[in-house]
C-alpha cells in the first residue's frame, strides 16, 4: 500500500511510502544534475525533501564518487572533488546513512554505469539505507537489465511478516502452448478422459478444466526454471567479469547484458496483459508496460466512500463497501408485472422465419467461427485460462464441448463454476469522489462460457434490425455510433440556422445495464416473439450466476447476480437494447411528445429513397446508443411527458432514472429556456463523447483542451526511446483516437489540422532531424513507409465513408439533414438527392458540405461508390493516391524502381525493429557519415582508412571490416548456399536477393545482412565515443551476438 508520495520541484528527488507488513517504509530515488555548479547547490538542499523514518532507503544516481580513482574507469577522467563532500555533510551524516553495497563488499570494485559506446565505467550509483536497513540486509548486488545504461541493483531485506493473505490471480501465460511438452502432455490427459469421463453429464468438464491448469502450470513452473537457469549463468559470469573488467571483459560483458535483456524482455513481456492485441504485438516492452500500466491505472482503487465510515483506504473496508453496494445492487428488484400490457402495447415482434432461426441446436462450426472471431490478449475469467489456449486445443475438444452444452441445457443448469465471474472496476472518469457509482463493473468470464454467450450472440445480431428501431444503434450490424452523432448534430445545426428555439434531453439512467430484472428480460424476449429454446438458453446462463469483486489485491466472498445483464459478456449489448427498446417504443408513439420533422421528410420520394418506405410518418423523437438516450423538447409538457415513459419502463423492469444528471441542451441565441425540472447549459454539451455547442461545432475551449492533452501525452511519450515504427504506432492507436473520433465527425478549422499535423510530425522524430520526407514516411511499410497518420487523410477518408453512404440504400435518419447540403455537389452521381425540393446549400464549412466536397474529389480520383473488404481502406487509398510519394531509393536505384517486394522482405526477416530501421534509414540515404556532416578534409576521412566516409565506402569498400564481410558471407552460404558480391546493390538493396524465388532463402539472407550493417554502424558509435579500432574484433563480437540466434532454422 502507498501511503505517501511526492518530488521536489525539479522533479529530481521523488519518494514514496509504503506499508509492508505493517511497517513503514520510506524509498527515495535521486538523479543528481550532471553540472557540477548545479549539482553542488542540489546537493545543499537535499536532506529537506527526504522524509525522515526508521526503515529509509535512499538510491540513485548521483553523478559523484567518494574516490575518483577507484570508483570511474574512462579515458580522460573529469576529476570532481567537490560534490561527494557535500553530499556527506548535507544527506549521508544528517540522516544517519551507510552505504550499503560498499559496506557489504568492502574490496569489491563493481561499476553499475556503463555508456553506450563501452568506454566510460563508473561507480556513480549509490545506494544507501538506514542503520536497521543495513542490519537487515541479507544481500545486495548488481545486475544488468538492459532497459538502461545504468545497472539495476537487488537489495534483500530479512522484515517481520505476519499472517495477512492477499488474493494472487494465476492467468496463463500462452505462450506455454508453443512447447513441444504442452500438446505432448495434454494428449495424454485427453485421453485418459475419453477412456474414463462420463460424457452425459457436465461435471467431467470441470474435472477437465483443473487437469488443463495444472498442466498449464507445470509448463509454466518448467519454463521459469528453464530461464532462471540461463539468467543465472548469465548473471555469475557477468558479475564475475564486471569485477576489475579487462578490455576484452567489457566486450563480453555487452553481449552478456544482451542476453540478459533479452530474457528479461521474454519473462516481463509475458505478464504484460493485452500485449497480443493487434495494436501492441509490434511495440517494445517499456511501451508495452506504459499502456499496461494505464491500464492498470483505471482499475487501481485508492479510496472509497462508505456510508457510515465515511473515506476508507484498507483492503478490509473497501471489500466491505464493495460487497454491501453490490449485494443491493444485483438484488432482485421490485416491479410492477401490471405495467407490462402497456409497456408492451403495440410492440413488434419477430416473425416466424426469423424466430425458427435462433431455436436451432448449437453446432460446432458455431462454436469454431465464435472463438476464431475472438480477439487475442483479453483478460482471462476467474480459471486464468486464455483464449490463445482454448485455440490450440478446441479442434480436439471442441465435439465434446458442444455435447457438454447441450447436455447443461437439458438438465437444466451448468456445474458448479461454469457460470462465475470476476468483477473488475474501471473509473469512469478522473473527478472520483469515492462513490462505487463513478465505477463501471466489468465481468471477466471465462473463456468456455464467452464462446457459448458469443455463438447465442451472433445469431442475435441477425435478427435484431427486425424488432429494433432506426434510432437505436448500439450493436446492430449496419449501424454505428457515428449516426447517432450525426443526427444530433443535425437537429442542432438545423435549428441554430433557423434559430428556433429546441431542447435536447440527455437522460441518465442510473446503472442501466446492472438494474435489468431477470423476469423483465425474459419476458420481453417473450414479447418480442422469441422462441422458448433461445429463451431457456438465456434463462440458463443467468440462473445461479455468481460473481467475486477484485479490489486491488483482495478479493470479495461470491456474491449471487440476482438482477442486471454482464458487461463483459457478448450478449450484453444485445439483450440490453431488447429491454431498452419498449421505453423507446412507447415515446415513439406518444403523440403528446411532438419531436421534429426532418427537411424534406413532407415528400414521399425523399422518404422512399432514404428509408426504401413509403407512407412512413418520419418523426423524430430521440437518438439512443444503448441506454445514452437523448430526446426532443419544447417545452416543460414535452418533458413531462418523457418522464411519464420513464417512469413506466423503471417500474416495469426495475430501472431507476437518476435525475440529477440529466441534462437538458437548450439551442436558441434569442430566448430563455422555460422552467425545465432538469439541469440546463446553454453553451456546449458532451454528446456520446463528442462535445457540440449551440452551432453544430466543436467548442473552442474543449478543442483546446483536446489538443493540450494530445500534446501533454506526446511528451509523455517521448521520454520512452521508442523506434519510429512504434512511435507511428503510438501515435495512431493510443495518443490519437479519441481525438481523430471527434474530428471524423465535427467541422473543423483547417488550420487546426496543420498545425495538429506539425505537432505529429515533431513527435515522430522526437525533435530530431528528419531524414525522411514526410510524404514517405505516411506510407504503407511493406512500401517503404512507417505508417506515419496523415490526419488530413483520415479525416478525409471518414468523410467519404459518411459521403457513401448517401449512395447506399442503407436506411439513415441523417441523410435527411444531409441531403439538403450535398445534393448541388452530388446530383450528377446520385440525381435522386436533387429531389428533394427544400433549399439546396453549397457550403463547405458545414459538415456534410465538406462530406460532398470530398466525396466528389474522390469519384474524380477514380475512387468507387463502394469499397469491398478485400481492397484497401478510404485511408489507405487516399494516401496512395494523393499524399504517398515512393522512397528516394526506390527512384535513384534502378532495380528497385518497378520491384516493391524489397521492403516488404526487410519487414519479414524477423530483424529487431532498430536494425529494420537503420536500414531503412540507410537505403533512404539518411544516415549522416563524417563525408556528409564534416568540413575539411580531415573530418571528412573514415575512421579506419584514410579515404572519405561515405556510405558505400563504410559499409562496403572499408578494407578495415574485410574480416566482417568474410564472415558474413559465410553465414549466408551455410544458411542459404549462395554467394553475394561486395557492392551496394547487393548488399544494400539485394539486388540477387530479390531475384530469388525462395521466400525462406530470402529472408534468412536479410537477417544476416541487416545484422552485418548494423554492426558496422554500432562499432562505429564506439570508435567516435573512444573504443579502440586496431582491429575488426569488437565488431565481429557484435556481429556474433546478433547472430547467435538465427531465425528460420527449422524452415
Amino acid at each position: 500500500n502507498v501511503i505517501d508520495a511526492g518530488t521536489d520541484p525539479d522533479g529530481r528527488i521523488a519518494y514514496i511510502k509504503i506499508i509492508y507488513e505493517k511497517i513503514p517504509i520510506v524509498i527515495v530515488s535521486i538523479y543528481a544534475p550532471a553540472q557540477l555548479s548545479e549539482r553542488c547547490s542540489f546537493f545543499k538542499d537535499i536532506r529537506f525533501y527526504i522524509p525522515s523514518t526508521k526503515w529509509l532507503i535512499v538510491g540513485g544516481d548521483f553523478n559523484c564518487v567518494p574516490d575518483n580513482i577507484k570508483d570511474r574507469l574512462q579515458h580522460g577522467i573529469l576529476t570532481d572533488n567537490q560534490s561527494y563532500p557535500l553530499l556527506l555533510q548535507n544527506m549521508i551524516n544528517p540522516l544517519l546513512l551507510d552505504e550499503i553495497f560498499r559496506s557489504k563488499h568492502p574490496r569489491k570494485i563493481t561499476y553499475s554505469y556503463h555508456n553506450d559506446s563501452r568506454t566510460i565505467h563508473s561507480r556513480i550509483d549509490l545506494f544507501f539505507g538506514s542503520k536497521i536497513i543495513k542490519q537487515n540486509t541479507t544481500e545486495i548486488y548488481y545486475l544488468p537489465v538492459g532497459l538502461s545504461d545504468h545497472d539495476s541493483i537487488v537489495l534483500k531485506l530479512n522484515i517481520p511478516s505476519n499472517n495477512d493473505k492477499e488474493f494472487h490471480r494465476w492467468i496463463c501465460n500462452p505462450t506455454m502452448i508453443t512447447r513441444n511438452t504442452f500438446m505432448e502432455q495434454f494428449k495424454l490427459i485427453w485421453n485418459v478422459f475419453l477412456k474414463t469421463a462420463d460424457f452425459d453429464s457436465t461435471e467431467w468438464w470441470n474435472d477437465f478444466k483443473t487437469s488443463l491448469i495444472f498442466l498449464l502450470q507445470e509448463e509454466e513452473r518448467h519454463y521459469n526454471d528453464e530461464c532462471r537457469y540461463e539468467l543465472r549463468q548469465l548473471q555469475c559470469e557477468y558479475r564475475f567479469r564486471a569485477t576489475n573488467p579487462t578490455e576484452n571483459d567489457m566486450i563480453q560483458l555487452d553481449i552478456i547484458r544482451k542476453e540478459i535483456y533479452g530474457i528479461l524482455e521474454k519473462k516481463i513481456s509475458n505478464n504484460v496483459l493485452g500485449q497480443q492485441e493487434q495494436d501492441v504485438t509490434s511495440l517494445s516492452i517499456l511501451a508495452k508496460a506504459r499502456i499496461a500500466h494505464a491500464k492498470s491505472n483505471k482499475s487501481r482503487i485508492i479510496f472509497l466512500d462508505h456510508p457510515v465510515k465515511g473515506r476508507v483506504d484498507s483492503n478490509i473496508d473497501m471489500i466491505e463497501t464493495a460487497t454491501n453496494f453490490y449485494e443491493q445492487l444485483y438484488d432482485t428488484k421490485p416491479i410492477d408485472i401490471s405495467c407490462w400490457n402497456e409497456l408492451f402495447d403495440d410492440i413488434p415482434s419477430l416473425n416466424k422465419i426469423d424466430s425458427d432461426k435462433l431455436e436451432c441446436d448449437i453446432t460446432l462450426t458455431e462454436c469454431n467461427d465464435a472463438l476464431k472471431s475472438m480477439a487475442m490478449g483479453r483478460s482471462p475469467g476467474t480459471d486464468g485460462i486464455t483464449v490463445e489456449v482454448w485455440k490450440k486445443i478446441f479442434p480436439i475438444i471442441g465435439e465434446y464441448y458442444v455435447r457438454m452444452i447441450n447436455t447443461a441445457k437439458l438438465k437444466g443448469h451448468f456445474h458448479e463454476g461454469f457460470l462465475n465471474a470476476l468483477l473488475t472496476l474501471l473509473k469512469k472518469d478522473d473527478n472520483n469522489n469515492g462513490s462505487l457509482k463513478n465505477y463501471r463493473p466489468l465481468s471477466l468470464m471465462n473463456i468456455d462460457y464467452k464462446i457459448l454467450s458469443k455463438v447465442l450472440s451472433i445469431r442475435l445480431r441477425k435478427v435484431l434490425d427486425q424488432v429494433i428501431h432506426i434510432d437505436q444503434s448500439c450493436g446492430i450490424p449496419g449501424r454505428t455510433i457515428h449516426d447517432n452523432v450525426h443526427i444530433i448534430r443535425s437537429i442542432i445545426e438545423y435549428y441554430s440556422r433557423h434559430r428556433d428555439p429546441i431542447a435536447i434531453i440527455q437522460w441518465d439512467q442510473e446503472k442501466a445495464f446492472d438494474r435489468i430484472n431477470h423476469v423483465y428480460l425474459l419476458e420481453t424476449l417473450k414479447r418480442l416473439g422469441f422462441g422458448s429454446n433461445y429463451i431457456n438458453w438465456i434463462k440458463l446462463l443467468y440462473l445461479n450466476a455468481t460473481f467475486k469483486i477484485k479490489i486491488n489485491n483482495s478479493i470479495t466472498d461470491p456474491i449471487s447476480f440476482k438482477s442486471g445483464i454482464r458487461q463483459g459478456c457478448p450478449l450484453s449489448g444485445g439483450l440490453f437494447v431488447l429491454c431498452i427498446e419498449p421505453l423507446l417504443h412507447n415515446i415513439r408513439r406518444n403523440v403528446r411528445i411532438p419531436g421534429v420533422l426532418p427537411p424534406g421528410s413532407q415528400f414521399p420520394s425523399v422518404v422512399r429513397s432514404i428509408l426504401n418506405k413509403e407512407n412512413v410518418n418520419v418523426n423524430i423523437k430521440l437518438s439512443a446508443y444503448a441506454d445514452d438516450v437523448c430526446t426532443i423538447a419544447f417545452n416543460v409538457n414535452d418533458e413531462r411527458e418523457t418522464q411519464a415513459m420513464f417512469e413506466l419502463y423503471n417500474n416495469a423492469s426495475g430501472g431507476k432514472t437518476n435525475k440529477d444528471k440529466t441534462i437538458i441542451f437548450w439551442i436558441s441565441d434569442w430566448l430563455d429556456p422555460p422552467n425545465f425540472k432538469s439541469k440546463i447549459e446553454r453553451e456546449y454539451c458532451h454528446f456520446l463523447g463528442v462535445p457540440i455547442d449551440t452551432k453544430g461545432k466543436i467548442p473552442s475551449i474543449e478543442l483546446d483542451k483536446m489538443i493540450l492533452n494530445v500534446n501533454q501525452q506526446m511528451g509523455m511519450w517521448s521520454t520512452i526511446k521508442l523506434s519510429l515504427f512504434e512511435r507511428a504506432t503510438v501515435l495512431k492507436s493510443f495518443i490519437l483516437s479519441r481525438l481523430v473520433y471527434c474530428f471524423s465527425l465535427m467541422p473543423l478549422p483547417k488550420k487546426t489540422i496543420e498545425n495538429l499535423q506539425k505537432d505529429i510530425n515533431k513527435c515522430f522524430w522526437n525533435n530530431k532531424h528528419q531524414s525522411i520526407s514526410f510524404y514517405t514516411c505516411v506510407g504503407k511499410k511493406g512500401n517503404g513507409g512507417f505508417a506515419l497518420l496523415h490526419l488530413n487523410s483520415m479525416i478525409a477518408s471518414y468523410r467519404i465513408k459518411c459521403g457513401l453512404k448517401i449512395f447506399s440504400t442503407t436506411p439513415k435518419i441523417w441523410k435527411f439533414y444531409a441531403y439538403q447540403h450535398v445534393g448541388i455537389q452530388l446530383r450528377t452521381y446520385a440525381p435522386w438527392i436533387w429531389t428533394n425540393l427544400t433549399p439546396h446549400f453549397n457550403d463547405e464549412t458545414n459538415f456534410f458540405g465538406d462530406v460532398a466536397c470530398r466525396t466528389v474529389h474522390w469519384i474524380k480520383k477514380g475512387g468507387k461508390l463502394s469499397i469491398d473488404d478485400s481492397e484497401p481502406s478510404a485511408y489507405w487509398q487516399l494516401i496512395n493516391r494523393c499524399v504517398f510519394r515512393p522512397p528516394i531509393c526506390c527512384q535513384r536505384v534502378p532495380h528497385l524502381k518497378n520491384n516493391s517486394a524489397f521492403f516488404e522482405i526487410i519487414h519479414k526477416s524477423k530483424l529487431p525493429t532498430t536494425v529494420t530501421e537503420f536500414w531503412i534509414l540507410l537505403a533512404n540515404y539518411g544516415v549522416n557519415t563524417r563525408e556528409r556532416l564534416g568540413k575539411t578534409m580531415e573530418e571528412k576521412q573514415c575512421l579506419y582508412c584514410n579515404l572519405p566516409e561515405t556510405t558505400t565506402h563504410l559499409f562496403i569498400q572499408c578494407c578495415f571490416f574485410q574480416e566482417l564481410f568474410t564472415m558474413m558471407l559465410t553465414y549466408i552460404q551455410n544458411a542459404s548456399g549462395i554467394i553475394i558480391e561486395r557492392k551496394v546493390d547487393e548488399i544494400v538493396y539485394l539486388k540477387t536477393i530479390l531475384s530469388i524465388d525462395s521466400t525462406l532463402v530470402q529472408r534468412k539472407t536479410s537477417f544476416i545482412i541487416g545484422n552485418y550493417l548494423h554492426s558496422i554502424w554500432l562499432f562505429r558509435s564506439i570508435t567516435i565515443h573512444g573504443g579502440r579500432r586496431h582491429n575488426c574484433n569488437g565488431c565481429k563480437s557484435i556481429f556474433k551476438t546478433k547472430m547467435k540466434y538465427l531465425p528460420y532454422d527449422n524452415g
